[in-house]
């Protein structure tokens, strides 16, 4: 099963005593309306994404939210809008996985690198989630950092598979 951060969507209440609860609107890509797909809520202000609302899907790209208090009537209030830029949605999982056999012989103690060999790369874990040391997306985080103290599992290989035959 897939993962993905979920993410708090807040907002300040509505100053209105007959306010009873409010409307999630959403709409990917162009500008959120009273005809979007919508949530009834609850008299709250914050909701969990994607997991307090249900029919929320999400295909990727710039989404448009609005919140509308809602009355004992059903009457609605403006929208109070937000853009969000981040993703809510996974990537798609890799499609194959093989071992290909090689001629060469690994000598246990023996550190065997030159310059036709690629970097070896580190792999952290914890929790099933793993960062290559080689990954200059993001600076560490403390529990990267704790992880410093951990053994790491030490990796050579080529990331470029022939297809000889």
């Amino acid at each position: 099963m897939a993962k993905m951060k979920k993410r708090k969507l807040c907002w300040k209440a509505s100053e209105s005593q007959q306010v009873i609860g409010y409307r999630l609107y959403w709409a990917e890509g162009g500008k959120v309306g009273y005809d979007s797909p919508f949530a009834a809520l609850g008299n709250v202000t914050e909701v969990i994404l994607p997991d307090d609302v249900d029919g929320f899907s999400h295909s990727g790209g710039p989404i448009e939210f609005g919140v509308a208090a809602v009355d004992e009537l059903g009457n609605e209030s403006d929208l109070t809008i937000f853009k969000a830029s981040y993703q809510f949605n996974i990537p798609l999982a890799p499609e194959e996985m093989w071992i290909e056999p090689l001629d060469e012989f690994h000598t246990e103690g023996e550190k065997t690198h030159d310059e036709h060999s690629p970097d070896p790369i580190t792999l952290f874990g914890m929790g099933g989630d793993f960062k290559s040391e080689n990954d200059a997306s993001s600076a560490p985080t403390e529990a990267e950092d704790a992880l410093e103290s951990r053994p790491s599992a030490q990796l050579l290989g080529n990331a470029d598979r022939s297809m000889g035959g």
